[in-house]
């Protein structure tokens, strides 16, 4: 199947109890996933929860087949509205939401927002055709995992997913390089340093920093010789310093705040 999604058509909302490229960059354009889908699946046998919202009900039944390709995946449930996505998260708790940022009764960034209060696990990963900077910029501070635009093929999307399930923050590669761009033209001190003071200690900002170049938890921990649960705890802490919803936010604050150098 190798037509983009934008060209994929479905049904209304519903839950469902079972299941059915080239490398898409985060913030620091990390390596691909080579994995076959078959080996994605992880040794507990237990597969990534995702549930759909998007008002186009062609784009809805597309991902419905490209979702139940991939055996780590387990399609719970599919709806058109905000609402509907709301019940839907609360009686199938899912670990990725995939939506859009036009929906009927709401937007998709009102959506992420509300959805992060109640259940900050869920990532959110936008699969739109807003590539506007007002979209973008709006979805990232709601706390979305990852933005992508519905050019999108479905190898890159599957690999989409799976990379927010890592914890990477991801972009779009269209709209990635204005994105960092816009972050660069905000000021920094005179020595290129942070420009706020949100009293990170060292340690803080070195994992800050790795956030922003994509690393997922792990490879942080290996990379600065300490535990996976300390990462974790530590941030935390500078989640709740630098006053952000998840680690797309936290990236965007290290580039805006010259973390990343």
């Amino acid at each position: 199947m190798n037509a983009p999604l934008s060209g994929l058509t479905g049904d209304p909302a519903r839950h469902h109890g079972t299941p059915a490229g080239p490398a898409l960059p985060s913030l620091d354009r990390p390596a691909p996933d080579p994995a076959p889908a078959a080996s994605r699946i992880p040794a507990s046998g237990a597969r990534a929860k995702v549930l759909v919202a998007d008002a186009q009900p062609i784009t809805v039944v597309g991902l419905e087949s490209v979702l139940r390709s991939d055996p780590a995946l387990e399609l719970v449930g599919t709806c058109h509205t905000g609402r509907d996505a709301l019940a839907l998260c609360a009686s199938t708790h899912p670990s990725v939401l995939i939506t859009e940022v036009t929906l009927p009764d709401m937007s998709g960034i009102e959506l992420c927002r509300t959805v992060k209060r109640s259940a900050p696990d869920v990532d959110v990963l936008m699969l739109t055709a807003c590539d506007d900077d007002a979209s973008i910029f709006g979805a990232v501070g709601a706390g979305v995992a990852g933005y992508v635009l519905k050019d999108i093929t479905p190898d890159n999307l599957l690999q989409a997913i799976h990379a927010v399930r890592r914890g990477q923050a991801l972009v779009h590669p269209g709209i990635a390089r204005r994105m960092l761009n816009r972050l660069t033209h905000f000021s920094k001190d005179g020595n290129g340093g942070p420009v706020l003071g949100e009293h990170l200690t060292d340690r803080e900002a070195e994992i800050l920093a790795e956030v922003a170049r994509g690393l997922p938890n792990r490879e942080i921990a290996h990379k600065l010789f300490i535990s996976e649960s300390t990462v974790k705890s530590r941030l935390r802490s500078i989640f709740s310093k630098i006053e952000v919803r998840g680690r797309a936010q936290a990236a965007a604050f290290a580039i805006r705040g010259g973390y990343v150098r």
